[in-house]
């Protein structure tokens, strides 16, 4: 067995045992390494072959991963051959099921490609809420520590194997415990502040001019980090496929030291405004003394927020400009083309005029009212505080990334406790199952099996419900009448996970965590064939991350140590 190897991608191994490869990349697109390993991997032309892919977590539209897989293997045939592959839309029916594809004939190798789709993302759309979320990601750090404490032990290949854990992981766990729990108390401070400051109502006792100027520095803080975290991410995507390796290496550690700033900005802003409530309310200080002052000087505080604010108001302008203008370019443009269609020649001037009129009105209501805020605590009243609405974007926006993409993963992935989603996670695994189930019991005219090889693919969460749809039909193909009559090992000559977070689910959610007996272990283990023996793994266990990726990882608990 290989393991954690920068192995290439298109060197399979020639051995009869199968293997598993942990491969980094850590500037790969995920889903562009694709192409590379399936159209290789096939060797000599076969009648056809079939693509089962498992999109990922969040909001997937229909077809769209089985677009991108399509399109990606596409371009890979056309750079081997210089020819172009056309791609073929079709819905056949199976068993019980209409299942959409998209056939491919690949000219690197003669084959005929049918890619397939498990399309489960319509299930968990609006099932969880927010406060669930938090306590899944709660209770996930929490018996992650409990793990990581003690021995790691896993039923592997039909015994325990114990497996070393690093101290890092406990450090990873408490900043990430920590992390969330600053994010509780800032999004709860966001809520109950801005309610208290609402323009109809009377600003409450507890609310002083100092604590909220503390406040404010304290949110500056981690909006500028926030913002330093965003641009470097932002300036990394532009440089992906345009710059040398080396510079994208070296950008990668600006990110990750942009990335640490700001998790330290968020877990020390969600300790100090703590702090600041109870100094402020409890602890006697004056209703206008501000606290972040005697930790620097005032010179400094007061120069920073002025500058945040400058800055902050600035680049919200420019924003909107840059919109404003690109939309206006957009009406000009249509304008001076539908003006020439003369049917329609009356409408669109009339259409146009009053759209002009409209801006024109909106434009004279801001000039009149622009010299109001030369008033006192007019225009200084706007600019200050500037960090709190974007907060509220910002916390509206991370809400709505929770619980579209952690949300999922709490969903699906098997709990250590009882919970809410039992029935729902059932019904995506048999979503899954049953177009799998129907891919491999495809037969032709003549009643054979129509794919003499199929390959599975799993995306981030994808990866997870593939690997547990594999595992049922290499056990249900097992224990049928006759056995093994789709020959689902046989016919499967990779797995490919990528972005897959399977060894972190397997550690986090270990059963061991709360005292279970070996035969606890045992028996969750008999349902995971791949887990059980290698004489039911597929030939290739191909695993794609980014050591950049907190999701994925190397595999490292899906094989024995050492191997």
């Amino acid at each position: 067995m290989k393991k954690d190897e920068q192995t290439p991608l298109d060197q399979p191994s020639q051995s009869e045992t199968p293997t598993q490869y942990s491969v980094s990349a850590p500037d790969a697109n995920l889903i562009d390494s694709v192409p590379a390993i399936t159209t290789d991997l096939v060797g000599e032309p076969k009648k056809r072959i079939a693509i089962f892919v498992a999109h990922g977590m969040g909001q997937q539209i229909p077809f769209e991963t089985l677009d991108s897989i399509a399109e990606s293997l596409r371009t890979h045939d056309s750079a081997l051959t210089g020819q172009t592959v056309t791609a073929v839309s079709n819905s056949i029916k199976a068993e019980d099921q209409w299942l959409p594809r998209i056939e491919l004939g690949l000219k690197s190798g003669n084959v005929e490609a049918h890619i397939y789709e498990a399309y489960w993302a319509p299930l968990t759309e609006g099932r969880i809420n927010i406060r669930q979320v938090m306590g899944f990601l709660s209770g996930a750090g929490s018996n992650g520590l409990q793990v990581a404490r003690k021995t790691f032990r896993r039923w592997l290949m039909g015994k325990y194997e114990v497996f070393p854990t690093p101290i890092r992981v406990v450090v990873y766990l408490i900043l990430a415990l920590a992390t969330m729990g600053s994010l509780v108390v800032m999004n709860s401070t966001i809520a109950i502040v801005a309610a208290a400051r609402a323009l109809f109502v009377a600003r409450p006792w507890w609310l002083s001019d100092g604590l909220f100027a503390d406040l404010t520095t304290t949110f500056d803080g981690v909006v500028t980090a926030m913002a330093v975290f965003g641009v470097s991410l932002t300036i990394g995507h532009v440089m992906r496929g345009r710059l040398p390796v080396l510079i994208r290496r070296i950008w990668s550690w600006v990110t990750i030291f942009a990335f640490v700033l700001a998790t330290f900005a968020i877990v020390l802003a969600g300790v100090s405004v703590v702090a600041l409530f109870f100094l402020h309310i409890r602890g006697g200080v004056a209703p206008t003394t501000e606290l972040w002052q005697n930790c620097f000087s005032k010179t400094a505080i007061d120069g920073f927020n002025r500058l945040f604010d400058l800055l902050a108001a600035w680049a919200i302008i420019l924003i909107a400009a840059g919109v404003l203008a690109g939309w206006m370019g957009v009406v000009l443009v249509r304008f001076v083309r539908d003006v020439t269609d003369r049917p329609n020649r009356l409408l669109t001037l009339a259409a146009m005029l009053a759209f002009v009129l409209l801006v024109a009105t909106i434009g004279v209501l801001i000039d009149r009212c622009l010299p109001l805020l030369n008033a006192p605590g007019g225009v200084a009243a706007l600019r200050h505080g500037v960090a709190w609405p974007l907060l509220i974007v910002a916390s509206a926006f991370v809400r709505s990334v929770l619980v579209q993409y952690v949300g999922d993963v709490a969903i699906y992935v098997m709990p250590y406790k009882l919970d809410a989603f039992n029935d729902l996670r059932k019904e995506i695994k048999d979503t899954v199952y049953k177009v799998a189930h129907a891919v491999y019991a495809m037969k032709d005219d003549d009643g054979e099996l129509e794919y003499e090889s199929i390959i599975v693919l799993g995306h981030s969460l994808g990866s997870v419900i593939a690997y547990d749809a594999l595992n049922r039909l290499i056990q249900e193909d097992g224990a049928g009448t006759p056995p093994n009559a789709l020959e689902v090992v046989a016919r499967t000559p990779l797995f490919l996970t990528f972005g897959s977070p399977l060894d972190k689910t397997a550690f986090i959610f270990g059963a061991q965590g709360h005292a279970t007996t070996e035969a606890r272990e045992a028996l969750a283990a008999s349902v995971q064939p791949l887990i059980q023996d290698y004489k039911y793994r597929p030939k290739q266990w191909v695993n794609i991350y980014s050591p950049w990726d907190i999701i994925s990882g190397a595999l490292d608990l899906y094989d024995l140590p050492g191997t």
